[in-house]
């Protein structure tokens, strides 16, 4: 087995092009680029059936998420291809994301289409920090790597870790108008097709920034709103529609969410329930590296690998508590979301904190 080891590694040098790893949320992986999706899956909760009427509002959510899994396109964990081999490194990740996503949203009593209009904006300030690791399957980690008296496990854990980083910074500026419906008793829809535009600080050489890239994103969604006796039912529905990054010509495919809540009202001001996410990637990720040069490429840490697309999905559930002030003077409301079946990104758990006023 030692010949064979050997004869692994010295048939190249062992280099990672890409460990195709990367953070969750306010992102958020493995698939879209560098797993980020300019939409915090989650962020939809107790405001989806607060009562929406003329006015200025201001809302700061806060989350904190989390992850220590990240799995493959089969749902075990994830591996990645070390380049000319026939055998995959075993990766980890350690992923850490908060972020105070600050909103401003105006409703305005002119009506179009029998809808209020408005505008709503958010610009976010993110802290991100990954850890990340690998190792080669047994029997070969003990195995010489192609420089003297280095492993092969030492190099894939020292490639891993050259991937590892902690930022903060401003996040993607995003804006949209907006149109809200009262549909009937109790019922409501809003409207709103945001424009994400690449403000927030990013390198395209490091794996982990602020910023999600060179790209400008179109990210209609359709809110309903049911407010009943006791019960409140609300959900969202997201799309995303990404251009090419400039910077790394990768193109992340369109993505699906949906957020939900059920929360019932257990006394006049407080109401406690459930609340979820899904995440649906629904194209397949690309990259072209064509008018890129050498070096660029290089720096770039080589063509990031794709497999079946690389489309990634996740569900998420878990409770929520939410307060409203004197019927709503302020809403603050705090969820635990724990996510599973994840495929082709991170799996973890988020904390949010959530604020809002109307002014």
């Amino acid at each position: 087995m030692a010949r064979r080891s050997e004869s692994f590694v010295s048939a190249t040098s062992v280099k990672l092009l890409s460990l195709v790893l990367a953070l969750a949320g306010v992102t958020q992986a493995m698939a879209a680029e560098n797993g980020q999706q300019r939409y915090s899956a989650g962020i939809g909760g107790s405001d989806m059936t607060t009562p929406l009427v003329p006015g200025w509002y201001v809302q700061m959510p806060m989350v904190a998420y989390h992850a220590s899994k990240i799995k493959g396109n089969d749902g075990n964990a994830a591996t990645s291809a070390i380049p000319g081999q026939s055998i995959r490194a075993n990766t980890t990740i350690k992923a850490d994301n908060r972020a105070l996503l600050p909103r401003v949203t105006f409703l305005d009593s002119t009506r179009f289409l029998g809808a209020n209009v408005g505008f709503t904006a958010m610009l976010p300030l993110v802290q991100r920090k990954a850890t990340f690791g690998a190792s080669a399957p047994s029997p070969y980690g003990a195995a010489p790597s192609g420089i003297p008296g280095v492993t092969l496990d030492q190099l894939l854990a020292s490639r891993a870790a050259s991937q590892n980083g902690s930022e903060i910074g401003i996040g993607d500026f995003e804006f949209a108008p907006l149109l809200h419906w009262e549909i009937g008793d109790h019922q409501a829809v809003t409207f709103t097709p945001t424009i994400v535009l690449p403000t927030g600080d990013y390198k395209a050489t490091q794996r982990v920034n602020p910023g999600y890239g060179n790209f400008v994103t179109f990210r209609p969604s359709v809110q309903y709103a049911f407010i009943g006796d006791g019960w409140d039912v609300g959900a969202r529905g997201v799309l995303s529609f990404n251009t090419r990054n400039k910077d790394t010509g990768y193109f992340s495919g369109n993505m699906f969410n949906l957020d939900w809540q059920l929360m019932k009202f257990v006394s006049d001001d407080v109401r406690v329930g459930l609340q979820g996410y899904f995440v649906r990637q629904l194209t397949k990720d690309t990259q072209n590296l064509s008018g890129f040069s050498g070096a660029q490429i290089t720096a770039l840490g080589g063509p990031k690998e794709i497999i079946n697309g690389n489309k990634a999905s996740v569900n998420a559930a878990g409770p929520a508590v939410g307060w409203l002030k004197n019927g709503g003077e302020m809403l603050l409301e705090g969820k635990f979301l724990k996510e599973f079946d994840a495929r082709n990104r991170t799996e973890g758990q988020a904390f949010w904190l959530t604020v809002s006023k109307p002014l």
